[in-house]
């Protein structure tokens, strides 16, 4: 038996068909996009694709980031290694999603921590072009946790139904920022969001 053929073996054993099946898509998917890069650098197949490997009109390439529950397993929560740094709000806000009987949102950004890196860096949220970008814009509205220093990138937004200076440990002030091209901006997870998360999210 051939090595290949030990090795497919002992996969096959491991895991099922059905995941098999899924990660060699993904790594297809990844591999199509950037085949150089995929072969050369080290890193998953997820953290390949990246707002350049995209066409123009697709939602890596338009601006924004993703929302923190795309790449956290449904929760509305900053992911490791990350804090609040800023909040903005959308002032009419008519979607299904979270908030939806509110008629606003507030949109928290979590920063990159300085001097920490986050795992691959820029990309698409799951490796797909038609998520937002994670870890790519470099931003700070900057109203909460000034006492930490500098600007670093926005890793992902959550989605709040009350005004962040009134949650208590986020740190923030009431310095209110207004962007209501965001009120259509919207997930499948947020829409499973029957309420806001305890905390918001936390620091």
């Amino acid at each position: 038996m051939s090595i290949v053929a030990r090795i497919g073996d002992v996969l096959e054993r491991r895991t099922s068909r059905r995941g098999a099946l899924s990660r060699a898509a993904v790594a297809g998917a990844a591999f199509a996009v950037a085949p150089v890069r995929y072969l050369v650098r080290p890193g998953t197949a997820w953290a390949v694709l990246r707002p350049a490997d995209c066409p123009a009109g697709s939602k890596c390439t338009d601006g924004y980031t993703a929302f923190c529950c795309e790449i956290e397993a449904g929760n509305n929560t900053c992911p490791p290694d990350t804090y609040i740094a800023g909040w903005w709000k959308c002032s009419s806000y008519r979607g299904g999603g979270l908030c939806h009987g509110e008629g606003a949102r507030y949109y928290v950004d979590c920063n990159r921590i300085p001097g920490v890196r986050f795992p691959g860096g820029c990309q698409c949220a799951l490796g797909e072009c038609e998520r937002r970008r994670v870890d790519c814009n470099h931003f700070r509205y900057g109203q909460c946790n000034t006492q930490i220093v500098g600007t670093t990138e926005v890793v992902c937004r959550l989605v709040l139904c009350h005004n962040p200076a009134t949650v208590p440990g986020m740190n923030c002030n009431g310095t209110e920022m207004v962007d209501n091209r965001t009120c259509s901006h919207e997930a499948d997870c947020l829409r499973g969001l029957a309420k806001q998360l305890p905390g918001g999210g936390g620091a």
